[in-house]
């Protein structure tokens, strides 16, 4: 046997015990290239400008980072809308890691939570995520522990109060003083893509949420006192309203008529459960009592939407979404 065919025999016998070798834990460094083709909705965007290319301050974690040629305008990337999608088959289970058991939420919307975010770069850059979707520093994407895969949030910074909503399609961070991993992009829409880290609020939404920025502490009643990483009931403060239920409200309106076509509905709040949502809807009665026109609770699924309308469209949902802003303490948003 000469020593070209002894080389490919060993290469051969290397690749069959690679296959039955179990994949490492940590994921392996990319190439230097992008490995993800430019999609319909970058390929027309104008370039990047110089201060979207991060500066080089200290050290990344394990050589993680952003490459420096950013392919595009990233102010110029439109944020994800949200919308309904069949929720994913395998990155919803429980699982654990780090000894911690995690149970992924199966319901959209209804979970207000704040804490440090981190973002992750180049080391993941084109490798696949949780929900099996290849991770793109340069899309609006984000990791979270529990949120369903996928689903929207909003996540405000609360240093800068810059917003940006975000795909949650990956599971992380596992740090125990982190709430959620940002994609690089969305790191730089928030104002922390040259540090590591920043102080946020996330905010589930639900689908057809044409959601604005908010205030983090800008609610019907003031918004409950939550440790770092803990979910904030709601952010609408139910512990209270629930009391309130308790010494007997209003009778809850009818249901709404099935929206169609253009019309749109004020949204004021959502909820985990029926009780908050009656609350919630009986003290925004009285707040808007000069609106002349009651909000009414809306059952979908396992959520409870506290809801004006509907109105012949988009534009005179928002005249009074605008209204509610400028009179009253309350956040609303125009949702289908």
């Amino acid at each position: 046997m000469n020593a070209r065919h002894a080389a490919l025999l060993l290469a051969l016998l290397a690749a069959g015990c690679a296959s039955h070798t179990p994949a490492p834990v940590a994921r392996p460094a990319p190439a230097r290239s992008s490995p993800i083709p430019p999609s319909d909705d970058t390929r027309n965007l104008p370039p990047a400008k110089p201060e979207q290319i991060p500066k080089q301050i200290g050290g990344y974690y394990q050589d993680d980072g952003p490459v420096l040629d950013v392919p595009y305008d990233l102010d110029a990337l439109p944020e994800p809308v949200p919308r309904l999608e069949p929720l994913n088959k395998y990155a919803n289970r429980p699982y654990s890691v780090l000894g911690k058991t995690y149970t992924p939420r199966k319901e959209l919307g209804g979970f207000v939570q704040e804490g440090m975010a981190s973002w992750y770069g180049k080391k993941f850059h084109g490798k696949r995520t949780s929900s099996g979707e290849n991770y793109d520093l340069f899309k609006l994407t984000a990791a979270h522990p529990i949120l369903p895969i996928p689903s929207y949030a909003r996540v405000t910074s609360l240093a800068s109060g810059k917003s940006v909503v975000v795909r949650i399609n990956d599971r992380g961070p596992f740090h125990k003083d982190r709430v959620i991993d940002l994609s690089y992009t969305a790191a730089y829409r928030l104002g922390f893509q040259n540090g590591g880290s920043g102080q946020v609020r996330v905010e589930a939404l639900l689908p057809g949420e044409e959601a604005k920025a908010s205030a983090p502490e800008t609610n019907l009643l003031k918004s409950v006192e939550a440790a770092p990483g803990r979910p904030v009931s709601n952010g609408l403060g139910a512990d209270p309203l629930l009391a309130l239920a308790e010494q007997g409200g209003r009778e809850p309106p009818a249901k709404p008529v099935v929206e169609a076509g253009e019309q749109r509905w004020v949204q004021l709040g959502a909820f985990g459960t029926q009780t908050g949502a009656e609350a919630f809807r009986a003290k925004a009665a009285e707040q808007l009592a000069w609106l002349g026109t009651e909000p009414v609770v809306e059952a979908s699924g396992q959520v409870w939407r506290v809801r004006l309308g509907p109105y012949s469209g988009k534009a005179e949902a928002q005249q009074v979404a605008d209204r509610i802003t400028a009179r009253a303490d309350l956040r609303p948003v125009v949702v289908h």
